[in-house]
């Protein structure tokens, strides 16, 4: 199919040349060009409906084409960039619907372009992209849709269930061993509804590098869609503070055990421990019910930096094990690197925190 604009602007580049690329540039390019390298050899058709996958008519060849075309020119016109907004693949699920973090790992080259699709009874699931800072892995979930539904993958996602009542759900594997970690799904906006981000292991320690697996399972078509993925950890400039200070008010013996500052993330891990000697059951008695629901210790936590700006929460988990809790908390990146991080513990009250400011930590940051 003939497009003559974008014709006339590939013929202009080819009389244009620019000695150096910035890398981030660079990166980002060859990572597009990748992703449209993997698509299979053959026109992709119109749909009908206006979804952000099938928006164009254009060959996977002149796709790569022009991709070879942009790499080694290193820019390109604001008219080709309008045109190359309508093709596949092209933008970025964690630049148009992530988080703080996410935006910015993407804008500095820190995502890892994934070709891997799984079909299986018609139904195809395909991973894009990944991000691994050390303290959270996200990557982007996308699903071919039925052409008989306007409702976003997202939608779906929570919609969809077995005969028997069976929900959708994802495992997640480490080097083959089963991981228990919380997750979470975000949907890919109005610019991307088929697809997910899916963020994960914010709540276990992880290895710089690993072989990753993820299972899919798709209650409605009782089928699993498996994922294997070479994870590396990839982030700057980060900050680990490991702060001795602990405090203790109302039975509450509360310790910070690391607070990690990147680009990408903010991670937030809290012990909270009883008298000594005392298990769990015991620390959850005495402590008053003011702090409880359901007879359950509930204590949540901002953060703060010496201005008294306060990152986005993303996401965090708690569990217990022995004698202590563990409370683990995902924020969006700090704007700046701050001179002093403040976690402030809280209840809730209906809507309304109520802060607990004998417990509260001010970290100096080295």
């Amino acid at each position: 199919m003939s497009n003559p604009e974008f014709e006339l602007e590939l013929e202009i580049l080819k009389e244009q040349r620019i000695e150096e690329m910035p890398e981030a540039v660079r990166a980002r390019m060859e990572q597009t060009y990748q992703m449209l390298s993997s698509m299979p050899p053959k026109p992709l058709p119109v749909q009908k409906k206006s979804r952000w996958l099938r928006k164009v008519i254009i060959t996977t060849a002149s796709v790569a084409a022009a991709g070879i075309l942009f790499i080694s020119l290193g820019f390109i016109s604001p008219a080709m960039a309008e045109t190359l907004k309508q093709i596949p693949f092209v933008d970025s699920v964690f630049r148009l619907a992530g988080d703080l973090g996410l935006q910015n790992a993407n804008e500095k080259g820190m995502t890892a372009a994934v070709h891997q699709t799984v079909t299986h009874q018609g139904v195809t699931l395909s991973v894009s992209e990944l991000m691994y800072d050390g303290s959270r892995l996200s990557l982007v979930l996308t699903r071919g849709m039925p052409e008989d539904t306007n409702d976003t993958f997202y939608e779906l996602w929570g919609n969809e269930q077995s005969p028997e009542g069976f929900v959708n759900n994802i495992d997640f594997f480490i080097n083959g061993e089963p991981v228990n970690t919380s997750w979470g799904l975000s949907s890919g906006g109005e610019q991307a509804p088929d697809s997910l981000i899916v963020t994960t292991f914010e709540s276990v320690e992880m290895p710089d590098e690993f072989d990753f697996s993820m299972k899919v399972r798709l209650a409605k078509l009782n089928q699993d869609f498996e994922f294997n993925i070479p994870v590396k950890k990839n982030t700057a400039n980060s900050i680990v503070l490991t702060p001795a200070e602990a405090k203790t008010h109302d039975h509450i013996h509360m310790r910070i055990k690391r607070i990690e500052l990147s680009e990408t993330s903010t991670r937030l891990v809290v012990e909270i421990k009883g008298e000594p000697g005392e298990g769990i059951r015991e620390l959850q008695q005495k402590i008053p019910d003011k702090y409880k629901v359901s007879g359950f210790l509930n204590i949540d936590f901002d953060l703060t930096d010496e201005q008294g700006r306060i990152p986005a929460f993303i996401g965090g988990s708690s569990s217990g094990e022995g004698d202590s809790l563990s409370y683990t908390s995902m924020f969006e990146p700090m704007e700046t690197t701050p001179n002093t991080v403040t976690v402030k513990p809280y209840i809730r009250s209906r809507e309304n925190k109520i802060y607990i400011p004998e417990l509260e930590f001010i970290v100096p940051v080295q």
